[in-house]
């Protein structure tokens, strides 16, 4: 059989693929994140996205919270956990539906575990099983490798016959392969390097999330405070930090007063509801540098958006047919070149 050439000219791509190309990222353009301050920025399109944050922030409960939105929406959602069990991340759907229907009578995911099961539980279930059809968890904690990722994305594409939004939850967690002597940075950037490839192929809305370096806890997100990668910065299409308001205090200014920021920032996580913000770093599908705040809610695992003041003209009205969000003129924000 005569290989074919890798060697084809723009003529020819024109004539053979744009228009299929295109059709599939305006497919994949039209999911949205299910938070509706961050969906009246941008949609989710097909992308390599990267969400990091420190330790005990809340970064997978944000996934999983945005995975569970996409999937009530009727897109299958193929999400790898790593570190948490089903059973963790189930009750914890369920106490978040609880939270959103009345919190003050809300179960915490633990008591769930525990088994205090009540009709308030059953009712949370029934609105749940609206829906979780969509969500596919692939439990592999602490023992997923790249082959096996690579290996399940491909066989669920291919018995379901539809492409899922991929979530693998969390980056640094990936197993190297046997017999592997790379140093901790070597192996993580190899794995970003292949997730990468994986999400083109199949053109796939791809997140990942990561962790941060013990270094930036104190300081606002940056690039730098991708723990133990420079990769994602150059292969990510989308990349995005988790961080407390409070770091916008003047006194994370000085590089003194180390004891007073870490009671700082202890008493901004022992908040309820804890104030974070979604600080997106690179964009390479519109809007470069944008900020959404939320109110979280540690004991529900739930993330409830805090609307824009001018969340007015940031509306739905000014999405086009395709779901493709236009920015009113008035809002003035850079867009990459």
């Amino acid at each position: 059989m005569e290989q074919q050439s890798k060697f084809i000219s723009n003529k020819d791509y024109m004539v053979n693929s744009l228009s299929a190309d295109i059709e599939d990222f305006v497919k994949g353009g039209r999911i949205k994140s299910g938070y509706r301050n961050l969906d009246l920025i941008t949609n989710l399109y097909p992308g390599f996205y990267v969400l990091g944050a420190v330790s005990s922030l809340g970064k997978t409960t944000f996934i999983h919270q945005m995975a569970d939105q996409i999937a009530c929406a009727g897109q299958p959602v193929l999400f790898f956990s790593l570190e948490q069990t089903r059973l963790e991340l189930t009750t914890k759907s369920l106490s978040r539906i609880m939270a959103q229907v009345d919190a003050r009578t809300a179960r915490t995911s633990l008591q769930i575990r525990k088994g205090r099961v009540d009709e308030r539980v059953m009712a949370a279930e029934r609105i749940y099983n609206e829906y979780a059809n969509n969500v596919y968890v692939v439990e592999n904690t602490f023992s997923a490798t790249m082959e096996s990722i690579e290996n399940d994305v491909e066989i669920f594409i291919k018995e379901k016959r539809q492409k899922p939004v991929v979530v693998i939850d969390y980056l640094q967690v990936i197993q190297p392969p046997e017999g592997s002597n790379k140093t901790a940075k070597d192996l993580v950037d190899m794995h970003v390097s292949r997730l990468k490839k994986l999400q083109a192929k199949h053109k796939l809305v791809m997140m990942v999330v990561s962790s941060f370096n013990r270094q930036n806890y104190l300081t606002q997100v940056d690039f730098e405070s991708f723990k133990e990668s420079g990769g994602i910065e150059y292969t990510a299409d989308v990349v995005w930090g988790l961080q407390l308001e409070v770091l916008h205090d003047a006194l994370f200014n000085s590089a003194a007063k180390i004891n007073e920021k870490r009671q700082k920032i202890k008493e901004a996580k022992a908040a309820n509801p804890r104030r974070v913000e979604l600080v997106c770093l690179k964009n390479r599908f519109g809007v470069s540098s944008y900020t959404c705040n939320f109110e979280y809610f540690p004991q529900f695992d739930l993330f409830r958006p805090v609307m824009p003041q001018n969340v007015s003209e940031l509306s739905m009205e000014n999405a086009d047919p395709d779901g493709f969000v236009r920015l009113p003129e008035s809002f003035n924000t850079p867009f990459d070149a």
